[in-house]
């Protein structure tokens, strides 16, 4: 998915906040918001969304020399979302259809972004996404190809909501590998908020390597072809994989005007696409 114009001024917010999570002077973030500003503008708008904020949170790491300004957040939305596991798997054995119910508390998950700048209630959010309809339905379609598929692939979003994906993946009888961040990106997953709620307990957890976070390496590209079966979450996963030629299954909560346009979806909406 490319880029669009307003991704320029949802990125910079992006990055003033991320400089402001570090200890950094002011000067220091004034720094950060000039250099970006400036890298943001010499880039093409026919690069990903994903493209442009890696560049941009590059900035932040370089200028405030703090490798992962989210750590404590990640870390909390880990243990916060582990404390309601009890209830949420009692209720996922009491659905009518436990597969429906645990895509639903993984789409659910996807609340839990910092990037496009919102605040976050988890149990709200679970609420509703357990009753809402989905406004993009290729369900059935998931449903049908995980019945035969032996090789799942599961691109991972966030801290927090990779504890609800751990409540899908249980379920799926497959060998699942389930990729995640190699170094902090925001609040993303990386291998050890993924091995922190017990991931590797239930599949093989790796991560795309030095590919970078906008980018795909022919070896990847590669990869996605070759699963049974992708599962993408979040929409950054979407921005960066909604054209590569593989059938992935895209599940999220559709949280920005650009991302809604693209998928078909209001914003505030879910969808398995």
């Amino acid at each position: 998915m490319d880029a669009n114009l307003q991704c320029a001024p949802c990125v910079l917010r992006q990055t003033l906040e991320t400089a402001q999570q570090t200890d950094a002077s002011d000067a220091t973030r004034e720094r950060v918001l000039r250099r970006a500003a400036a890298a943001i503008s010499e880039m093409s708008f026919a690069a990903t969304p994903m493209q442009i904020a890696a560049r941009a949170q590059s900035i932040v790491r370089e200028e405030t020399g703090d490798g992962d300004p989210f750590a404590e957040h990640k870390r909390v939305a880990n243990e916060t979302v582990e404390g309601l596991v009890p209830e949420l798997r009692a209720g996922l054995e009491r659905a009518d259809d436990p597969f429906e119910h645990g895509v639903r508390l993984a789409i659910a998950g996807n609340v839990i972004d910092v990037g496009p700048g919102h605040d976050v209630d988890i149990e709200a959010t679970i609420e509703d996404v357990l009753e809402q309809p989905f406004a993009v339905d290729r369900l059935d379609e998931l449903r049908a190809d995980l019945e035969t598929a032996s090789d799942v692939l599961y691109l991972a979003d966030n801290a927090g909501e990779i504890v609800l994906d751990r409540l899908l993946i249980e379920r799926l009888d497959a060998d699942v590998e389930v990729v995640v961040k190699d170094r902090p990106f925001l609040n993303d997953a990386t291998a050890a908020e993924a091995r922190a709620v017990g991931l590797g307990d239930v599949a093989s957890v790796r991560t795309r390597g030095a590919d970078g976070v906008g980018t795909i390496s022919e070896r990847f590209d590669q990869r996605l072809r070759e699963a049974d079966v992708v599962i993408s979450k979040g929409q950054g996963n979407y921005e960066l994989f909604s054209d590569v030629d593989a059938d992935v299954y895209f599940l999220f909560l559709v949280k920005c005007g650009v991302v809604a346009d693209s998928v078909g979806a209001p914003e505030g909406s879910i969808v398995v696409a």
